[in-house]
């Protein structure tokens, strides 16, 4: 299933070919060809055997001498330049990564001279508050989305914080619907989870409920449904695809991409959660400290803390979760957190909808008003009535009205 979602066979199929078509020395070529198959008897990850390809690639050129004739000056001369270059910290890592690996195999030794020296920090920078996705922004795109499919799965890859390839490598079978939510039985970096949504259990259960393939347990959960590639599982392409599309019809400025969901999610449940659960609900190891990362960008304690330091009052506030299912006073169904009416028994669950309810049963009642003063109309209304009830249909008993020309 993962293969299908990020399509690595295809990929490395890809890349292998244009290692063989580089316009660089034959050594290096075959290098990168042996390093390959090393990658693959070691049981090396597909999506980690593509960076290590694509990677060497640009190293190989860069470089322009063959891997084996490149002194330390030289590995000095190239890491100075990809410092000096536009990239992102994350790409910068994965060149020394690389590095470092790649000369460990080819001289055969633990870190020979060339890269021995090459220091591996990971990246510290985050996600700033302003670039992520607020509550009400994942609500404007869940209203923005024309079919429940993608309703559902907004909701859910929101709620649930999930990785996008855990999310669309899920199947039917591993939703599971109780008295509180559901639970998806994801398979993520640090094995099996459990995950609980509450406020997208009303999206995915309709969803599911209309799966065309419902009936099969182990049908893909998210599948195209269009005619030329029908009930394909989806990649990762099509979801970022149908992420962007949404985002513009609901006027999100913002860069919008599968990954921001988990990375707002985890800021927002900072606030609420320890961080040994942050670990275990987002699927972190133990020895991780993402989750300290994201408690220290929701503020979490340090404001009060601070006007307590000054000797200032605080009033301790009830933190409530913005993303959350709509209990239905009337028949305490629940529902999503976009809903305006009851899935259930049709109540207003929103006091904006609620007003339009209203201000459209007025116009109406003024509209009838007008409409039973003309004798025409009237009788006209009388006649279908009367039509209704001959047919076995009780609506009300008949009014006792006469018409001007009965008078």
């Amino acid at each position: 299933m993962k293969d299908e979602v990020y399509r690595y066979s295809k990929i490395i199929e890809r890349e292998l070919t244009r290692v063989k078509n580089l316009y660089i020395d034959r050594e290096s070529r075959q290098k990168i060809l042996d390093f390959y198959r090393e990658c693959i008897v070691r049981g090396y990850s597909k999506a980690r055997i593509i960076k290590y390809i694509v990677t060497l690639k640009r190293i190989a050129r860069d470089l322009g001498k063959p891997f084996t004739q490149a002194k330390k000056e030289d590995i000095v001369r190239l890491i100075t330049d990809i410092e000096q270059r536009n990239y992102s910290d994350w790409t910068k890592k994965d060149y020394k990564v690389v590095l470092r690996v790649f000369y460990r195999w080819l001289k055969a030794d633990n870190y020979p001279e060339e890269v021995s020296w090459i220091k591996v920090r990971g990246s510290h920078k985050h996600k700033l508050p302003e670039e992520l996705l607020t509550p009400e922004e994942v609500n404007k795109l869940i209203d923005a989305a024309d079919h429940i499919r993608d309703k559902a799965f907004i909701s859910t890859l929101y709620e649930s914080g999930c990785r996008i390839g855990e999310l669309l490598c899920l199947q039917i079978k591993h939703v599971q619907f109780d008295e509180f939510g559901a639970v998806l039985l994801v398979n993520g970096k640090t094995g099996q989870r459990r995950v609980r949504v509450i406020a997208s259990e009303p999206r995915l259960h309709q969803w599911i409920e209309n799966h065309p393939l419902r009936y099969n347990p182990d049908a893909p959960l998210w599948i195209t449904i269009g005619t030329n590639s029908r009930y394909k599982v989806w990649n990762y392409g099509t979801a970022k695809d149908v992420l962007k599309k949404i985002a513009r019809k609901a006027g999100i400025k913002k860069r919008v991409y599968p990954h921001l969901f988990r990375h707002s999610r985890a800021t927002h449940l900072a606030n609420h959660l320890t961080e040994a659960q942050m670990k275990q609900y987002f699927g972190w190891v133990q020895g991780s400290d993402m989750a300290s990362v994201y408690v220290h960008l929701s503020g979490r304690d340090v404001d009060n803390a601070l006007l307590r330091l000054n000797g200032l009052e605080v009033k301790e506030e009830k933190r409530e979760e913005q993303f959350k299912a709509l209990i239905c006073p009337r028949c305490k169904a629940r529902n999503s957190p976009d809903a305006k009416f009851c899935g259930n028994c049709g109540m207003c669950l929103d006091a904006k909808a609620a007003m339009q309810v209203d201000e459209l049963r007025v116009k109406l009642d003024m509209l009838m008003n007008k409409l039973v003063k003309n004798p025409d109309v009237l009788s006209a209304l009388l006649q279908g009535i009367e039509k209704l009830e001959s047919n076995g249909e009780t609506l009300f008993p008949r009014p006792a009205v006469k018409l001007a020309s009965e008078a």
